[in-house]
């Protein structure tokens, strides 16, 4: 009898021990809840950087080229817009003429044709002779068909030449980027002519398959001369072929460039792509839990071993109502949560397809602004070209700073008003199908990185593709390949930009050599003002600036007072 009762209350026990552990588990879930819901996470002030003083750069000091092309002509246009636009950001002096003199033409003076007829700009026997008594020349736009120009060929060693091709597999062989894999991509189309050159050509780069030069140098006699076969620069992302051309002529090149690395994480965190029914069958766990705890993390890690803060949207324009997905709201404010405590950042996305029908997600305004009561949002990612600065008005947000898209007409690079853009350079989940040579050149030209992730795509294309299997190993590409080898730039999110923007746009600068001595002048820069050095010398010590080894036969220079000097070994 004695034994029954203690077994009755032994089973009370368990019972009130059972009730209170879920009772517990309850109770902590609540009061975690609650506090996710009123997240106290505030905006830290981002200190503006100082301007320095103005400083009057001779005009002599600042590199000049003559460029020659057709703005009207077909594909040649734009590259010859791509080119100018480039120059001018390099801040050269830009001269535009029809017709090349070469005996009017100092050495000193860079010389690039945007068209493959160069027949028609110059005469190319006297070409020949400026390149022979130092002059050095791009042919950035590839050659014709036929020997109409075969009086170029001893100058660019060609043995042969025959039709175009478009050639994607490219093989480098020699140092020309900051960043790169021996063998790319190049996800466009280019129209290139088939060679073959003598063993006095330094190849650059040629295409994998077929071996054919793609960008090349030839010494003749004091002068120097390289061919871009091919269109590459119609593609604004090829740049970094013309920056690294320019080095490949030059002695020394420096040029200024944004220094920054920036990481966009679009439709994140509110993931609604598939529902819990499909995301069990792909992956075994509902869309919130593989979200929370597999895709998410993965992006931790990378942020934190490449000390990448990331840029997270959330679509908030539309031309319409229902554009809008459904909340999330445990998984946007635990997920939102953690992009903030990890130093990133929360912007609004706008897909508009007419600027006249501009509709604002107002059910997601105010549950935003009830979970991040302390938060401001103070960037917009631009998703379509589509743009007027009504799209800023949004209730509660105070946009300072627009992310456009590299290539885009007035959405580039700008500063001025009311905001502030900074481009993407690159989008896509998957690196190995153009976007590793697009990130690599771009680097190039710009000095920064500035890709763009969808996250929605990256989890699943459709009902029937699992995309995170086949996708996540790009992302260990993306970390191996690009963000491991850029230590030497520093990692922001949007708002970070814009002191960036502002210097890079405003500056003019300066540089020339005597021996084994550099001096810069600079005006209208932030302190710390990137500039990217291409040199075959080392640099032994430096006043005004500091200096790291970018890769490649390049320096990351930043820049502290607006006159430099840079001491360098001897020849």
């Amino acid at each position: 009898m004695l034994s029954k009762k203690m077994l009755s209350w032994k089973r009370l026990m368990y019972v009130i021990l059972i009730v209170l552990g879920v009772s517990s588990v309850f109770i902590v879930y609540n009061i975690n809840e609650e506090r996710a819901r009123n997240v106290r996470i505030q905006n830290s002030q981002y200190e503006e950087r100082v301007f320095t003083d103005t400083r009057q750069i001779d005009a002599q000091d600042r590199p000049a080229v003559r460029l020659f092309g057709d703005p009207e002509k077909d594909l040649y246009k734009d590259i010859y817009h791509n080119t100018k636009l480039m120059f001018e950001r390099l801040r050269f002096r830009v001269i535009e003429e029809d017709w090349l003199d070469p005996v009017q033409v100092g050495t000193d003076e860079l010389v690039v044709f945007c068209d493959d007829s160069v027949g028609n700009y110059t005469n190319l026997q006297e070409l020949g002779g400026f390149v022979a008594r130092g002059g050095r020349v791009i042919l950035a736009a590839g050659l014709p068909e036929g020997d109409e120009d075969s009086y170029l060929w001893p100058l660019l060693g060609i043995r042969e030449k025959s039709i175009r091709e478009n050639y994607n597999k490219l093989l480098f062989e020699e140092p020309l980027l900051p960043v790169q894999k021996k063998e790319m991509v190049y996800g466009g189309y280019s129209m290139s002519t088939w060679l073959q050159v003598d063993q006095g050509a330094k190849v650059y780069m040629r295409d994998a398959a077929k071996k054919v030069p793609l960008l090349y140098t030839t010494d003749y006699q004091d002068g120097k001369l390289c061919l871009i076969n091919g269109t590459f620069l119609a593609d604004v992302r090829c740049l970094g072929l013309l920056t690294g051309a320019v080095g490949a002529v030059s002695e020394d090149f420096i040029y200024p460039v944004l220094g920054v690395k920036a990481v966009f994480l679009d439709d994140f965190p509110m993931i609604t792509f598939i529902n819990d029914k499909v995301c069990m069958r792909m992956y075994g766990c509902s869309t919130e839990s593989f979200v929370r705890d597999v895709v998410w993390p993965n992006f931790q890690g990378i942020s934190l071993r490449t000390d990448t803060p990331y840029t997270s949207g959330i679509l908030t324009v539309a031309s319409s109502k229902e554009s809008f997905p459904a909340i999330n709201d445990s998984l946007f404010t635990a997920i939102g949560k953690s992009a903030l405590q990890y130093d990133g950042e929360l912007v609004y996305i706008e897909k508009c397809l007419e600027t006249d029908q501009i509709c604002f997600n107002t059910e997601f305004i105010t549950e935003f602004s009830e979970v991040f009561q302390n938060y401001d949002i103070r960037g917009m990612a631009l998703q379509t070209e589509y743009f007027s600065e009504e799209m800023l008005d949004i209730p509660g947000a105070q946009i300072r700073i627009v992310r456009g898209q590299l290539g885009w007409e007035g959405n580039d690079i700008a500063c001025g008003g009311r905001y502030t853009v900074f481009p993407a350079a690159t989008t896509g989940n998957t690196m190995e199908d153009g976007n590793l040579f697009a990130i690599s050149s771009v680097l190039a030209a710009y000095g920064m990185v500035s890709h763009v992730f969808d996250v929605n795509a990256l989890i699943a294309e459709d009902e029937n593709t699992a995309s995170w299997d086949q996708d996540k190993s790009q992302l260990g590409v993306f970390e191996t390949d690009i963000l491991n080898r850029v230590g030497w730039l520093d990692g922001k999110t949007i708002s970070q930009t814009s002191d960036d923007v502002r210097s890079y746009l405003s500056l003019d600068y300066g540089w020339k050599r005597n021996g084994e001595r550099i001096e810069l002048d600079c005006s209208g820069i932030v302190r710390g003002q990137a500039f990217l050095y291409r040199t075959d010398r080392r640099i032994l010590e430096a006043q005004g600036l500091t200096y790291e080894e970018a890769g490649n036969g390049y320096y990351l220079l930043r820049v502290q007072e607006n006159h430099a000097v840079i001491v360098t070994e001897g020849e």
